[in-house]
Parts: C-alpha cells; structure tokens; sequence
C-alpha cells in the first residue's frame, strides 16, 4: 500500500484533522472531569432542574442568564459525548487519541 504524501494531504491532516483529535480529547478530559465534580459534589441537589435563575452575576455583567435546567441539561449533554466517546469497547476515544498529537494533555 502507498503512503499518503501529497501536500494537500498533509496540510490537511496537520491543519485539521490532529487539531480537531487534540480538542476532543481535551473536551473529553473536561467532560469527565466535569460530571465528576458535579456528581461528588451533589450539584443535581444544589442545582435543580428548574427554571430558577443562578444569580452568578450575569444579569450585571452582559453574560447568559442560566437555569438549572440548563445546567442539568448541559451536564447530561456532557455525559452523552462522553457515553459516545466509550462506545464499543472506547471505539472512538481510542481513535481520537491515536490521531492526537498531545493525547495527554
């Protein structure tokens, strides 16, 4: 089998494909890293999932508005990527950190 060495190939993988590896990876770690926290901490108690505001200062500072159902449902869109990222044995994280040139950081 030939090696792919045309330079459009090249640039493409150098300039899209490992960064965008690297960034799933990182989000992977910030996701696992994030339901973590949030399920040691008791944040589904904390936070409910309702539409009550977090007063987090974004009425004054220009910021999103957030409720606790939109962090709830972010925390639960959080572990559907990391779900997806396992699937089948970690079919696509393994994929992910073998494209990533900083698999580990």
């Amino acid at each position: 089998m030939a090696d792919i060495n045309t330079p459009q190939a090249i640039q493409f993988c150098n300039t899209q494909i490992r960064p965008a590896a690297d960034k799933f990876a990182q989000l992977y770690r910030e996701a696992k890293r994030i339901q973590d926290e949030y399920n040691a901490l008791g944040m589904s108690t904390t936070i409910p999932n309702t539409t009550d505001t977090v007063i987090d200062g974004a009425v004054t500072d220009g910021r999103p508005v957030i409720t606790g159902q939109l962090v709830t449902a972010f925390v639960g869109g959080l572990k559907q990527f990391t779900d997806t990222m396992e699937a089948n044995a970690n079919q696509l994280l393994d994929l992910t950190l073998q494209i990533s040139p900083n698999p580990g950081n």
